[in-house]
């Protein structure tokens, strides 16, 4: 064999050699990393997907998709420090977690396809840190099972709500209990649309009331929702300002899930991370 073409053979592989290394550095870092961030509650899995052959030596990856399973935080470790200077770029950061604990409340799922994230290169060569310098909005989604949004319920309301029983019926949502109500607690049946508002909360719309067995009527209906809207914040319940803006809530059998878009939230001035 010419030895040109030895060398251009032997530089090709050793370019994929490097190229493979990298790719492994990044999963490696990646996974390593959120773990830290979770307090190494659940456990972490990272894949990362290169742009092109070479994309890992061009900086460009096209994906970098984190699961994660029985995490458990107060709000998601994630925050983006705006900088000038040399990033690196990744069209997909994909989120997959489920069994998520947030602020004490459990959630069955979160997924987040989030786009051009960028990345300061010089953390991630010499500190092996991936620090986030900003972030597009992509499509998320949170699903709550029937427990999950009891607990919610029950524990925004304690003094007002007790025994409190949830369930999804014909894509409504039917909430039961005991409703103190002009001094007296009566038991008390819901049954509705959630419906999102403001980006931020859902709210028990178009009810049927019944207290005490009797349906209720219009004016009484307002007063309860008084006291049950919002059924979820999901900024004070779940922690989730800044990161998610909803759009939509669809209800299935066994669960809510409310949809909308999500990003890396700028971590507030003072806090920049150089």
């Amino acid at each position: 064999m010419d030895d040109t073409l030895k060398t251009v053979i032997f530089g090709f592989l050793g370019m994929i050699v490097f190229h493979a290394g990298l790719e492994k550095r990044a999963k490696d870092d990646a996974a390593r990393q959120v773990r830290e961030a979770f307090h190494n509650t659940g456990t972490i899995k990272s894949y990362v997907e290169a742009r092109g052959m070479f994309g890992a030596i061009g900086n460009r990856m096209f994906a970098v998709d984190i699961y994660g399973s029985g995490q458990s935080t107060e709000t998601l470790p994630f925050a983006s420090f705006p900088k000038s200077g040399w990033k690196g770029h990744i069209r997909h950061m994909r989120l997959h977690f489920d069994h998520l604990t947030l602020k004490g409340l459990p959630v069955e799922r979160f997924d987040a396809d989030i786009p051009n994230v960028s990345y300061d290169l010089g953390h991630a060569l010499y500190r092996d840190r991936l620090l986030v310098r900003g972030a597009g909005e992509g499509p998320a989604s949170v699903q709550i099972g029937a427990d999950g949004l009891r607990l919610f319920i029950q524990k925004k309301y304690s003094r007002t709500l007790t025994d409190v029983h949830v369930s999804f019926i014909d894509n409504k949502v039917a909430i039961s209990g005991k409703l103190l109500l002009f001094g007296a607690q009566s038991p008390f049946l819901a049954t509705g649309d959630l419906v999102p508002r403001d980006g931020r909360y859902v709210d028990l719309m178009n009810p049927i009331v019944e207290m005490n067995g009797k349906p209720l009527a219009p004016a009484f209906v307002a007063n309860v929702l008084k006291q049950i809207n919002p059924v979820l914040d999901i900024a004070v319940d779940l922690g989730l300002s800044g990161y998610l803006t909803l759009n939509s809530v669809s209800i299935g059998r066994d669960s809510v899930t409310v949809h909308g878009l999500a990003t890396i939230p700028i971590r507030a001035e003072g806090a920049v991370r150089e």
